[in-house]
């Protein structure tokens, strides 16, 4: 009986925690949505070494010019079973446009683009194995983007990695906004 009661004080505390810091927690390890846009930093020109197949999850790249390079793959060479990625990218877009153009994806991948007043919306919707699918798209020279994304219908916020402050970094919920370190 103590043991429940501790239990129930301890979801009580978390459930607190969660609404006063403005996320919302459905459940699931990592996952978290946030009420607005979190902001974190993602270093210019840096990337995360990963191996196809084996480390789950997005890795951001940004590269100075206005860049973007958002890729993802799955844990299937361990866990024998893909991956559904989905997401959404808001980015402002440059003169030239987006150049959007899905990276490494299959025929049945879907990548597309709409524009939303000064910005382009990119939404993906892609299942992943052992490879790797992406995007490469160009915004305007030092404006953030706008992540919203999903594994397998959930926010897994610990499976998306930002070279940040020169360490790799994960954000507490989404969406989350990425502002480059440099131009």
């Amino acid at each position: 009986m103590f043991g429940m009661s501790l239990r129930l004080a301890y979801l009580a505390a978390f459930a607190l925690a969660g609404s006063l810091t403005g996320c919302f927690f459905d459940g699931s390890h990592g996952s978290a949505a946030c009420a607005r846009a979190t902001t974190m930093a993602i270093d210019t020109g840096a990337s995360i070494d990963h191996a196809a197949g084996i480390d789950a999850g997005y890795y951001a790249k940004y590269t100075a010019g206005g860049h973007w390079h958002l890729e993802w793959t799955c844990d299937t060479k361990l866990s024998a079973e893909g991956c559904n990625f989905t997401g959404s990218i808001f980015v402002d877009t440059p003169a030239a446009g987006t150049g959007a153009t899905c990276f490494q994806c299959e025929n049945e991948d879907v990548l597309t683009m709409t524009p939303d007043g000064s910005q382009t919306r990119l939404d993906f919707d892609t299942v992943t194995s052992s490879g790797i699918d992406g995007v490469d798209f160009n915004g305007v020279p030092g404006h953030d983007v706008q992540l919203n994304l999903m594994i397998n219908g959930l926010y897994q916020n610990d499976l998306v990695f930002v070279p940040s402050a020169g360490r790799t970094a994960v954000p507490s919920c989404m969406p989350l906004d990425l502002a480059p370190s440099a131009q």
